[in-house]
């Protein structure tokens, strides 16, 4: 290597290198100075000539325009795209001949540069090969009557020539700071992008040309209809697209893989007709993106929709947008997504482990045009877990997004100690069972929220072990709701407490369209049969109200008009219930086969057709019942046929009454009742409250050891064996007055003695009762057959008149005196 060089130092040291060298230096200063020279000639040749270039080019423009294009100045740029000639056109604007209606000039810009063939220009014709656009406007407009500069472009004439002499072909174009605009308002569109930088190099062939176009755009707007907004509004357009013109079927095609918009990148595969009447895009999109971001490029009447959700993993999706760019209203818009293993978020909360498929179109119907009426979202395989509950939608879709309304099917098996997880646990609390949920659904969208929902199908719960928190309440049951177009039953449904046992189904006619639009005339019918009841604590559990608990807030917050509209509805709707009892306790009184209806309607309870079957007897009843506060206003009817005295004292503790004891008095009571009382929540009566009137009936009775009037017998009849009295059918009318009971005149015949009796009995004090009795001993008139015969001698003889008062500790006072004559 040291060798070579010592040799090749040498060489050049030699004569013969250095002529050799010296002819090189001459030729290259020589064709430096050739290339300044030819420079210099060009721009001698451009000054000389650069009025005919400029006419030229306006003539050249002017001849394929209707209208007028001015050039402010011509420069020219040197050693810019040697060996052709840069010429630069300052000021360059473009109007149509509509220009003085529509003040919109087709094209504004600051700075054009056109590279010219030189030859082409030695040979004084214009032939460009490359045009730049530098701080440009290009902006193609149609006002609301169809006036429009964008027919600036005279149509071709038809030729026979060869191409090379009709046609002027751009070998590149480049734009720099461009803002185009395509605005349409006779359709409402509005194209409007800023673009930094767009390049593309133009290859020619027999059917047309193309090219791969690299661009940096801004879009401001992509509104196929203004009434909607914009898609990918503001966001940043970058990539490389491939670009195909086809003459044959005036059309171009686009591609790009990797495209750039906002933060995602995007297949697209685009093909735009160029027909003038009706030219047809296109467009197929293809991404892996994330659900909001890919909201965020949508126009924001779709945004508004799909806002309310997310998906925190992105997804694969798909847009096709097929239309008439001439067209009014919308394109038709299809739109795939297909979720695998995401995380659903929603106002309601999150399901997770959620898949499915969707698809958006706004043509659900063909026909029916490209708009919200006749738009779909369509969910097929739907899966997903929500707090703990498996959710399958096989089949869904959300039809007409103006007024939308989702239908489709709803599966779900689970624990029905999940549902803790949505209700929270202060209300209910389930402690096991399963739940089998098979419905079909109809569903109203209001301002994005559920109302309405409708649902055919069955919600089976087997072996439901709960506690209702608010009642104090346990129980196990199966519950069965089968929710039908023509009614809801209720099924299967047994609580059981303590002795009480109950056993509950109905039915609510028309449920799923009264729920909503009539809820005042919806009738909820429950049958509750019972082979033993004790209804006092049954009251008491409904009544229950937990003391001292700690309030939650539940997770799911309902807003103040939900809570209104469900107290209206419960106000409004109308709840029957049969009672069926097989046995029943209300305090001491035990009766069977008990037949009760009641009804409630407006917060108000009525009782219709009670029959219960007790003391012997039967009593059948009719009340109202109407919550004041803390307590029931009761209005009631009674009709009591002949119950067995004793037994109906026991069942009412005596009403109270401390002067006899039940077992003192004898017979068969039939009675008639028209009350007004105040009961409390746990089914006790408040004291003193009881007003109305009584028509009573007693058979076969006789008093025994009856200490008021063992105690008149003893002051009046000392010889006479008062202890037990046998009297004939007795009646009367008596009015209450809280604890006074105002007794009506009325007289009682028997074997040992007569009397009669009026005034006032009180349970508490008050008691002022005037006792009639004939002293003449009635047993031999007791025999007269006659009643006439009989009564004219009841009063023959002396006559005592007697006081009944308040004595002490509860018992009664005997006196002489008489109660006032009415006047």
């Amino acid at each position: 290597m040291k060798g070579f060089m010592e040799k090749l130092k040498k060489f050049f040291e030699t004569s013969r290198a250095k002529k050799i060298l010296k002819r090189i230096s001459f030729f290259i200063i020589g064709f430096l100075g050739i290339i300044i020279i030819l420079f210099i000639g060009l721009r001698i040749y451009f000054y000389q000539n650069k009025e005919r270039i400029m006419t030229e080019i306006n003539q050249k423009i002017n001849e394929n325009i209707s209208g007028q294009a001015s050039i402010g100045d011509l420069g020219y740029k040197f050693l810019i795209g040697f060996p052709n000639f840069t010429v630069v056109l300052n000021k360059v604007e473009l109007r149509d001949s509509l220009y003085p209606v529509h003040k919109r000039s087709v094209l504004k810009a600051e700075e054009i540069e056109v590279r010219l063939n030189v030859l082409s220009l030695l040979h004084k014709k214009v032939d460009i090969e490359r045009v730049v656009l530098i701080d440009t406007k290009i902006d193609l407009f149609k006002d609301k009557n169809g006036v429009s500069n964008s027919n600036i472009f005279k149509p071709k004439p038809k030729t026979n020539k060869p191409k090379s002499e009709t046609e002027t072909e751009i070998g590149e174009v480049d734009f720099k700071d461009v803002v185009f605009i395509s605005q349409n308002l006779q359709r409402n569109k509005l194209f409007h992008f800023e673009v930094n930088s767009l390049k593309c190099k133009m290859n020619y062939n027999d059917d047309g040309w193309g090219t791969d176009l690299h661009l940096d755009v801004f879009a401001k707007s992509l509104a196929f209809n203004t009434q909607k907004g914009s898609f990918i509004k503001d966001k940043r357009v970058k990539g490389k697209l491939a670009v195909q013109f086809s003459k044959s079927k005036n059309k171009i095609d686009i591609l790009t893989e990797g495209l750039g918009i906002g933060d995602d990148d995007f297949d697209i595969k685009a093909s735009f007709g160029l027909d003038k009447d009706h030219p047809m895009m296109d467009i197929n999109i293809k991404t892996n993106i994330l659900w909001l971001n890919a909201a965020h490029l949508l126009d924001p009447h779709i945004f508004k929709i799909l806002n309310h959700f997310n998906f925190t993993k992105p997804l694969d999706a798909q847009c096709s947008i097929k239309g008439d760019m001439n067209a009014g209203g919308d394109p038709e818009i299809i739109v795939d997504a297909k979720i695998k293993d995401n995380v659903l978020v929603s106002s309601e909360g999150e399901t997770k482990d959620c898949s499915f498929e969707a698809r958006y179109t706004n043509n659900f119907k063909n026909g029916l045009g490209n708009n919200d009426i006749n738009s779909a979202i369509i969910i097929k395989k739907f899966t997903g877990n929500y707090m703990g509950i498996p959710v399958v939608i096989p089949n869904a879709a959300i039809n007409n997004l103006e007024k939308p309304v989702a239908t489709g099917d709803f599966r779900s098996k689970f624990e029905v100690e999940k549902l803790g997880n949505i209700f929270g646990e202060n209300f209910i609390k389930f402690n096991s069972g399963t739940a089998n949920v098979n419905l079909k659904f109809n569903v109203d969208i209001v301002a994005l929220r559920i109302s309405k929902p409708r649902f055919t199908g069955k919600v089976d719960i087997e072996k439901a072990n709960m506690f209702v928190r608010s009642m104090n309440l346990p129980f196990q049951t199966n519950i069965l709701l089968d929710f039908t177009q023509e009614a809801l039953f209720i099924r299967n449904i047994k609580y059981q407490r303590d002795k009480n046992i109950v056993f509950l189904d109905g039915k609510i006619d028309n449920f799923l369209n009264l729920y909503y639009d009539d809820p005042e005339k919806m009738v909820a019918v429950l049958n509750i049969k019972s082979p033993f009841m004790d209804v006092k604590k049954f009251m008491t559990t409904l009544a229950y109200k937990e003391k001292g608990a700690e309030v939650k807030e539940p997770k799911k917050v309902e807003t103040k008009a939900d809570a209104k509209k469900r107290i209206a509805l419960v106000q409004k709707c109308q709840v029957v219930i049969n009672l069926n009892l097989d046995k029943m306790v209300y305090s001491n009184l035990t009766a069977k086969n008990a037949k009760i209806i009641v009804v409630a309607k407006n917060r108000q309870f009525f009782i219709k057709q009670g029959a219960i079957e007790t003391c012997g007897g039967k009593i059948t009843f009719d009340s109202q019942m109407i919550p004041q506060q803390n307590i029931f206003g009761v209005k009631t009817n009674v009709n009591i046929t002949s119950v067995d005295i004793p037994q109906f004292l026991t069942s009412f503790k005596n009403f109270g009454v401390k002067s006899f004891q039940p077992q003192n008095i004898n017979g068969k009571l039939s009675a008639k009742a028209d009350l007004s009382i105040q009961m409390t929540q746990s089914g006790d009566m408040v004291d003193d409250s009881a007003k109305g009137n009584l028509q009573y009936d007693i058979k076969n009775g006789s008093l025994t050891n009856f200490k008021p009037i063992m105690k008149v017998g003893k002051f009046a009849f000392p010889n006479r064996n008062v202890s037990h009295i046998v009297f004939n059918d007795l009646s009367g009318r008596a009015s209450i007055n809280g604890s006074l009971v105002n007794v009506d005149y009325f007289k009682v015949s028997s074997n040992v003695l007569n009397f009669d009796v009026e005034g006032v009995y009180s349970f508490k004090q008050g008691t002022k009762l005037g006792l009639v009795i004939p002293l003449r001993n009635p047993e031999d008139d007791y025999k007269i057959k006659d009643l006439k015969e009989r009564e004219s001698k009841r009063y023959k003889g002396i006559v005592v008149r007697l006081l009944v008062v308040d004595g002490k500790n509860g018992e009664m006072k005997i006196k002489l005196g008489s109660i006032p004559k009415k006047k």
